[in-house]
């Protein structure tokens, strides 16, 4: 399963508690287990799609300013938008997909996210940090769809 790619199903991805140096990926519907680091396995994913992982962040800085936490875009045909939650250095940062988000809830010390689909998930993050990275990935994705709609015309 280490030729795993990120897809519309995600939900979002971490390193897995109970296997060392292995990303645990949640779907809509299953968990997958893949053999390496979350930022590798993210970085591999964004090199299948065509783009490195540095360029894809670079991008996002460049056009937005945003340095801490930036958002991935993984596909830009597919919309397929990640974000982190901590520094993606670090071993509990969770990668959550944008698009599948529903909405989001502020519990005591988490934040409560109900996914497309029904799925609902609590995230050791605070509702503060989701909201500015769901922020961040509304205003990157309102980009790309005006770049879209250039390249249409």
């Amino acid at each position: 399963m280490d030729s795993y790619i990120l897809n519309e199903d995600v939900l979002c991805f971490t390193q897995d508690d109970e296997k060392t140096n292995r990303v645990l990926i949640i779907e809509k519907n299953k968990k997958v287990s893949v053999g390496m680091s979350c930022l590798k396995f993210l970085k591999r994913c964004c090199k299948i799609y065509g783009h490195s992982y540095d360029i894809q962040r670079q991008f996002i800085i460049d056009n937005f300013n945003y340095y801490i936490k930036t958002p991935i875009i993984v596909s830009e045909y597919d919309n397929l938008i990640f974000f982190p939650t901590t520094s993606p250095n670090s071993k509990n940062c969770i990668w959550i997909s944008y698009n599948n988000v529903d909405r989001y809830v502020e519990e005591n010390d988490y934040t409560r996210i109900y996914f497309k689909g029904g799925k609902i998930l609590k995230i050791s993050a605070s509702f503060t940090t989701i909201d500015n990275q769901i922020t961040k990935c509304i205003k990157i994705e309102k980009f790309i769809n005006s770049l879209k709609l250039k390249k249409d015309c």
